[in-house]
């Protein structure tokens, strides 16, 4: 999805590397990763989408908080949003 996104140049190149991505996974909750593929990727978008506060995202080392601004290791909260935003709109407008 990340790819359709460059290609399609609703996101740039960068915005979203793949341990971010892996981050909003982690934070996910268990129960969303049950059915088939597809349940597990709408279950996961539509969490994200109902989840405003994501402040408080983890990194999957537990480390570092996933998106918080002027750290080397976090992920932009502008990028994240745009990433999150931009996803769930590929999703919702898929063909």
């Amino acid at each position: 999805m990340r790819g359709k996104l460059v290609d399609d140049r609703l996101i740039e190149n960068g915005v979203a590397p793949s341990y971010y991505i892996e981050g909003l996974l982690y934070n996910a909750p268990d129960a969303n990763f049950s059915g088939s593929y597809e349940d597990m990727v709408y279950n996961i978008l539509s969490w994200l989408q109902t989840t405003t506060d994501r402040s408080k995202f983890i990194c999957a080392n537990e480390q570092y908080y996933l998106m918080y601004d002027d750290s080397p290791v976090c992920w932009p909260k502008a990028d994240g949003e745009k990433f999150i935003n931009a996803v769930i709109k590929l999703w919702n407008d898929w063909s």
